[in-house]
């Protein structure tokens, strides 16, 4: 199939609906998917408006907001109330240039400042998350412990993690937090966050 093919077939993809179950953000240029219930969300993360240098970060301050996840859902489900979190993935595209540590976080506030404590927070990813299994539907045994993002990797690695926890529906905005106490400049750390999550 041809360059100018496959462009033809996004606009037509856009319209089309299965009860109202697959809606228009399904594109190559869109950082949101949604079929249904079931979305794929991209943030892109700078630290640049991060302040390390002059005022040190505690263990659970907020680095910077990544954005709201999506709560809509198709005619004829539920009101939701809880995300099922399916699976996160941090790229690396610069590394902070100082040692540091992070976790994404889910609030029901948005708007906290960077160096300031992420509100009434559910942990996404990094080591305090308790990991469901899929062989079991219950807390994770067979396998090794989550653990903290490393935001000083090199760029071009990356962390995965297939939590399979829920969070409150409320809980809609993204932060990534730090981990470990942070007193030197770090704006220079960029990441790519993909999320895959279910509303329910």
């Amino acid at each position: 199939m041809g360059r100018k093919r496959r462009q033809r077939l996004y606009p037509l993809f856009r319209e089309i609906t299965v009860d109202g179950s697959i809606r228009g953000q399904q594109n190559n240029e869109s950082a949101t998917a949604i079929f249904g219930i079931k979305k794929f969300q991209s943030f892109a993360v700078s630290l640049a408006a991060t302040n390390g240098a002059t005022t040190a970060y505690s263990d659970g301050d907020v680095l910077v907001e990544l954005g709201t996840l999506d709560i809509t859902i198709p005619t004829g489900h539920v009101a939701a109330s809880k995300f099922f979190i399916d699976k996160v993935v941090v790229g690396v595209t610069a590394a902070a240039g100082t040692a540091v540590s992070g976790m994404l976080e889910l609030s029901a506030t948005s708007g906290t400042n960077t160096n300031a404590e992420c509100v009434s927070a559910t942990e996404i990813v990094g080591a305090g998350v308790t990991a469901f299994s899929t062989i079991d539907s219950a807390a994770q045994s067979e396998g090794g412990n989550e653990i903290d993002i490393n935001l000083n990797a090199t760029t071009g690695l990356f962390h995965v993690f297939a939590p399979n926890i829920s969070a409150p529906i409320a809980s809609k905005h993204l932060y990534l937090c730090a981990t470990t106490a942070l007193n030197a400049d770090a704006t220079d750390g960029r990441y790519t966050v993909m999320v895959e999550y279910t509303v329910y």
